[in-house]
């Protein structure tokens, strides 16, 4: 029998809060609830967000 790791274990306890948070949300408030995960993660860590690689193609 297959054992789940404590990693992956980690990972499905996130994956189930996010649902718990995000289940009675409609489709364009779970948009704007990864958009701003998403600009609060890229502040943290120092990353850039861009709409599309053509952007960073022109750029």
């Amino acid at each position: 029998m297959k054992t789940i790791s404590t990693i992956e274990q980690e990972v499905n306890q996130i994956r189930l809060a996010i649902y718990e948070k995000i289940k009675d949300m409609t489709p364009a408030q779970v948009t704007e609830y990864y958009r701003k995960s998403g600009e609060a993660t890229a502040k943290k860590y120092g990353f850039k967000i861009i709409a599309s690689a053509k952007e960073t193609a022109q750029s």
